[in-house]
């Protein structure tokens, strides 16, 4: 059930197959993790256990879960870290972030550690993650999550992301999974659909204000992720278009995904607003996403 408000934004927005498709569950999916299991190897264990798995093409290490005997996170190989639970299109945030091996990483909004845990595995467990997270539970299954994969290279820091220029550090990739109305998670989410223009005002006010502290601790030439799994323009190309006018950002092309809106609410945007990314349940099998890279400088 939509409020009245996101009824009216939606209808504005969206053929009716994308609405039903924001309201329908979408498919588990897991992303082995290859610092304790080799893929081939961990599939076929599952598959033994009578679970049945389709790989996710556009990600490295993604499965989606077409049939569970039991549940998927109640294995022995879950338990043991082989692989973590987590949205393709959230896989995919840190594929095209791609940190290297002897980079420092940022990711400002951290718990309960998807993304962080990926980061950190695909630099091999070197460099470094500085993960914030500044709620106190939160930041306890973020610290699970990483002892369980075995990663080495995540720096926990319980810390309000808008006070990151403490640290005074300057980091190579910055990743800001922003916190938002979270209107793409609709099906296992319900309240998100009840979200009003107040709620809205909210998120946006302090997505712009990571945005600032992101780019500035970002080194020149580095590059920042930005993302959320709001549907709403918003949270995505609206916040986007505010940092390239405000910001030393320009946009980098993602190559999967549909392409960002052209136009939203009659407002036309930037023609390079289209290298930015959107996900959506019933074209890509996810929760409804938002993606855009950029450069700074």
């Amino acid at each position: 059930m939509l409020s009245p408000f996101l009824q009216e934004r939606y209808s504005r927005l969206f053929p009716s197959e994308v609405i039903e498709g924001l309201t329908r569950p979408v498919k588990q999916a897991i992303r082995v993790n290859t610092i304790r299991a080799d893929p081939g190897a961990l599939i076929k264990r599952l598959r033994a256990k009578g679970f049945r798995l389709s790989r996710v093409p556009w990600t490295e290490y993604g499965y989606s879960v077409e049939k569970e005997p039991f549940s998927i996170g109640a294995t022995t190989e879950y338990l043991l870290g082989y692989y973590f639970l987590q949205d393709p299109a959230s896989m995919h945030a840190c594929e095209v972030l791609d940190p290297k091996e002897d980079e420092l990483v940022l990711d400002m909004a951290a718990a309960p550690g998807g993304k962080t845990t990926y980061l950190a595995q695909r630099m091999g467990n070197r460099g470094a993650v500085v993960a914030l997270e500044l709620n106190r539970e939160r930041i306890r299954s973020l610290r699970s999550n990483v002892t369980r994969l075995g990663l080495e290279n995540v720096i926990g820091v319980r810390m309000d992301a808008l006070r990151v220029g403490e640290l005074k550090l300057q980091f190579d990739r910055v990743l800001l999974d922003a916190p938002c109305t979270g209107t793409g998670t609709l099906p296992k989410s319900p309240q998100a659909g009840q979200k009003g223009p107040e709620d809205v005002e909210r998120c946006t006010r302090l997505q712009a204000q990571l945005l600032e502290k992101a780019c500035s601790v970002l080194r020149p030439k580095g590059l920042l992720l930005y993302s959320t799994c709001s549907v709403l323009p918003e949270e995505d190309e609206l916040m986007v278009q505010w940092a390239l006018d405000s910001l030393p950002l320009r946009l980098e092309k993602v190559e999967h995904g549909e392409p960002a809106l052209a136009e939203c609410y009659g407002q036309r945007l930037r023609p390079e607003m289209k290298r930015a990314r959107r996900f959506y349940p019933h074209l890509h099998g996810t929760q409804g996403f938002f993606m855009a890279l950029m450069r700074k400088g």
